[in-house]
C-alpha cells in the first residue's frame, strides 16, 4: 500500500508550507536581494532609479499574483532588511559609490516605493481578481 498526501495527518497543510517557505525564499532572493542590487549597480545616484525601482514593483507584483503568494511576512522581512541595506549603503566611507555623495533621499524614496507598492499592488490584484 502506497501512503498519499491524503493519507498523512496534515500532509497537504504541510506541502502547502514548504510551497510558500520555497515561495519566500525565492521572490526575497529574486525580487528583493538581486533587483534591488543590480538596480542601485546601474543607475548609482541618479533619479532615474525611482521610476526604474516602482516599475519592477509591478513586475515583481504580477509574479506574485500568478503564483497566488501572500507577501505579508516578505514585506516586513523586506522592510527590516532594507533598513539595514540602506543604512550600509549611505555611509561616506561606502567603496561602491566612492565617486559621488550619496543621495540618501534617492535611495530611501526608491527602495522603500518599491517594498510598499509590491505589497499595495499583489493585494490589489489579488483583491481584484477574487471578485
Amino acid at each position: 500500500m502506497i501512503l498519499g498526501l491524503d493519507d498523512i495527518t496534515g500532509g497537504r497543510e504541510i506541502v502547502g508550507f514548504f510551497v510558500w517557505l520555497g515561495l519566500t525564499f525565492l521572490f526575497y532572493l529574486v525580487g528583493y536581494v538581486a533587483a534591488l542590487n543590480v538596480i542601485d549597480d546601474l543607475t548609482k545616484n541618479r533619479w532615474i532609479k525611482i521610476p526604474i525601482m516602482w516599475g519592477l514593483a509591478f513586475v515583481t507584483s504580477g509574479l506574485m499574483s500568478i503564483l497566488n503568494y501572500n507577501p505579508l511576512i516578505l514585506f516586513f522581512v523586506m522592510l527590516v532588511a532594507n533598513y539595514f541595506r540602506l543604512k550600509n549603503l549611505t555611509l561616506s566611507n561606502n567603496e561602491k559609490f566612492e565617486n559621488s555623495a550619496s543621495s540618501k533621499a534617492i535611495f530611501y524614496i526608491a527602495s522603500y516605493g518599491y517594498i510598499l507598492l509590491v505589497l499595495g499592488i499583489t493585494h490589489y490584484i489579488d483583491f481584484r481578481s477574487s471578485s
